[in-house]
């Protein structure tokens, strides 16, 4: 009985070393195709990244080049250039941590920790300007990092949960939301200038105020979320020039971005991605894409090069997301998958 035991066990030895897991399917390269942040669910520490080549989509991308995970929930990230080289940097959440990787490799480069002592700051929104990386923390800073030493340099105090930032020539606006205060939000606007790296101004804009673009003209729209009560969202145009809003639109809107003269934008009550023309301000009538059928909207995204928009459905925010391709005149093309609530794309034409 013993040997049958003890051959039971070497043979399970053996047959282990020669079967080991398969590891994860990984493309040759990145340079062609679309990189997908995938946030993962608060306190989860299931943040990754996806990458689809345009037939085959690759999940969890960052562990399978780096041999570990990426963190606890990814808001944001940008592609930026150095000379001779290209990067991703990404903003994680929870971890309070900047991961910086070879665009096209995804091998870390570094990791840059934002903490007040032990307290996380939580990066939310990153923006690359230079040789300098523009970070807007959940803990009312936005921290200036140099991308050639990798350190953060300065942290500038804004307002309350600042979670959006666009730049405009060398001024950096930034939406406080106030998004932990409720049910008393911030309504400010922290305007910072990018020469000296200090606050200018700051002006009113209205509740709980997110997600921000900027079209060619230098005019902001703003998302304002109002308070999920009895203030309604709206949609805020800003003039630069004089910090002031210029229309307010009776819309709820939940992701949108520029191409060319074309604001696009997803209607919440309508459950329809719209396009207003930027320098009429009308919204055009004959163009919609119906989501209506998604399970749970989660953003788009526009590939100007492409020409495609890609929207995405958390799926219920526990199954993995299902990204829809459209054309620029609303046709629908294909589908592919990529992680848990996917919020960014990058798309990578080298």
């Amino acid at each position: 009985m013993k040997r049958i035991l003890f051959l039971a066990v070497v043979m399970t030895i053996f047959s282990c070393e020669k079967n080991p897991p398969p590891a994860p399917e990984t493309p040759e390269k990145y340079d062609q195709g679309i990189l997908i942040l995938n946030e993962g669910l608060y306190n989860q520490n299931n943040a990754t990244l996806s990458f689809f080549d345009g037939q085959t989509s690759y999940q969890d991308v960052f562990q399978s080049e780096n041999n570990r995970g990426l963190g606890d929930v990814a808001n944001d990230f940008e592609a930026y250039s150095l000379p001779g080289k290209d990067f991703v940097i990404m903003a994680i959440d929870l971890s309070s941590q900047l991961e910086i990787v070879d665009r096209y490799t995804l091998k870390s480069v570094a990791q840059i920790p934002l903490f007040d002592g032990t307290n996380a700051r939580e990066p939310r929104r990153v923006l690359v300007k230079g040789f300098y990386a523009y970070v807007c923390n959940f803990d009312g800073t936005v921290a200036v990092v140099d991308l050639i030493n990798f350190q953060v340099i300065k942290l500038i105090e804004v307002g309350a949960n600042p979670d959006g930032m666009v730049l405009v020539n060398d001024k950096l606006y930034v939406s406080n939301s106030g998004g932990l205060q409720y049910p008393v939000y911030d309504s400010t606007m922290s305007v910072i200038n990018t020469m000296s790296n200090t606050l200018e101004t700051s002006f009113k804009t209205r509740i709980n105020c997110t997600e921000m673009v900027v079209d060619t003209q230098d005019e902001i729209y703003l998302v304002s979320n109002g308070n999920y009560d009895d203030i309604a969202p709206a949609l805020l145009r800003i003039d630069t020039e004089t910090n002031v809003i210029l229309n307010e639109y009776a819309l709820d809107v939940s992701s949108l971005t520029i191409l060319d003269n074309w604001l696009y934008f997803y209607n919440a009550d309508t459950k329809k991605v719209q396009r207003m023309n930027t320098n009429t301000e009308e919204i055009e009538a004959f163009f919609t894409i119906d989501l209506s059928e998604f399970e749970t909207f989660y953003g788009f995204h526009i590939d100007p090069i492409a020409e495609r928009i890609y929207c995405v459905d958390a799926n219920g925010y526990v199954n993995s997301s299902t990204v829809s391709v459209f054309t620029l005149n609303g046709d629908q093309l294909f589908e592919f998958q990529a992680g848990l609530m996917a919020n960014d794309l990058i798309f990578n034409h080298n």
